[in-house]
């Protein structure tokens, strides 16, 4: 009789201990969803997309480079605005920016983005703010090599496609250059 008693109060504690490990789980599995398929998270993984997209490690066909930059123009609300902080606008709109990604990418034999550090806040009117550092290197030839640490603050905002860059800023670190022949 005791046995029994006993067998049963294990069972009992045995199913008490089951369900606190099954709640533990939904909790944690609730909040790796919260914060995976939040609207900050979704940005961050599409910025560090942006900045793999935007490197190029080495020589590439002008279909490469063609699809490269039709991917990037998908990152683009039609409006869309890219400044280097010193100089002003860049290019604006989708179409001009992704020429100039284009352009940019047929002139350089390497661009490199080394440990990017992303960060993504919420702006008070709901778009939002991806700050990147990163050291970059760009190499036009051998012999013309410009690198340093940049930083690039990104706009989102989400539209009928989807979280987009509208806005694009640019800025090299205090005495960083730009490749020769570049202004």
């Amino acid at each position: 009789m005791q046995q029994n008693t006993a067998a049963k109060r294990g069972m009992r504690e045995g199913s008490w201990l089951s369900g606190v490990v099954v709640l533990a789980f939904l909790l944690v599995s609730a909040i790796w969803a919260a914060s995976y398929f939040s609207a900050e998270a979704r940005v961050r993984r599409a910025t560090a997309e942006v900045v793999a997209l935007a490197g190029k490690p080495g020589g590439e066909s002008p279909v490469s480079m063609g699809l490269a930059a039709n991917r990037f123009g998908k990152f683009l609300s039609p409006g869309a605005v890219l400044e280097l902080d010193e100089y002003g606008a860049l290019a604006t709109g989708r179409q001009e920016i992704v020429q100039l990604f284009a352009q940019v990418r047929s002139m350089v034999e390497s661009m490199t983005f080394s440990n990017p550090k992303i960060v993504v806040v919420e702006t008070a009117d709901g778009v939002l703010s991806a700050r990147v550092e990163a050291r970059y290197r760009f190499v036009v030839q051998p012999e013309s090599v410009s690198e340093g640490d940049g930083t690039a603050e990104l706009v989102w905002s989400k539209g009928e496609e989807g979280w987009q860059i509208f806005s694009a800023v640019l800025r090299m670190a205090e005495g960083a250059t730009l490749p020769t022949g570049w202004k």
